[in-house]
């Protein structure tokens, strides 16, 4: 019994001190984002709770963009992925795209919710991304402006982990909204 209280008493200290973490990078990214001029976004500490409590590991925790710009320039986009759990994550990828992905409930049916006016981006290169225990690493894109109507669109970004011979995992996907210019 004592091993069980023990388990379970280093598996809250581990919580708490990764929410305290995520709390401390989501306010010093959503101030740089800020003082850019940026939009930014974050989870609530509700939806990190919930988040916490579901299967898939790693998360997205905040992301923040340029906001707008005219066709013919490029948007800047950053999303925040963090791993709650004891071990490191290789192989993660995130995959952006335009279009009204976020409503679709299915992720399959999610990604194929596409503007295909828009390039689809995938970062980072061979062979992924690396989240290391407990911490939080961003990824940073620029999204082309094609020739558009000037009107909201609605930016996606689909979190992955690749197992490259087998379908790769589904993790968490977030929405943005961007006005082109």
């Amino acid at each position: 019994m004592a091993e069980f209280r023990h388990a379970v008493s280093d598996f809250a200290d581990r919580q708490a001190a990764f929410i305290k973490n995520v709390a401390e990078t989501i306010e010093r990214r959503r101030q740089e984002a800020e003082s850019r001029g940026e939009l930014f976004t974050a989870v609530t500490p509700e939806q990190l709770q919930r988040k916490l409590k579901r299967a898939n590991s790693p998360m997205i925790v905040y992301q923040g963009w340029s906001g707008g710009a005219p066709a013919g320039s490029s948007l800047t986009y950053n999303v925040g992925i963090s791993n709650p759990d004891p071990i490191d994550y290789i192989w993660l990828f995130v995959h952006l795209f335009i279009g009204p992905a976020n409503i679709a409930p299915d992720v399959s049916e999610a990604v194929t919710a596409v503007d295909e006016r828009f390039v689809r981006l995938t970062q980072p290169e061979f062979a992924g991304l690396t989240v290391k225990a407990g911490t939080t690493e961003q990824l940073d894109f620029t999204i082309p402006i094609p020739a558009v109507e000037q009107t909201n669109y609605l930016g996606n970004s689909l979190l992955f982990q690749s197992t490259w011979h087998d379908p790769a995992s589904y993790l968490d996907r977030s929405l943005f909204v961007f006005k082109v210019t």
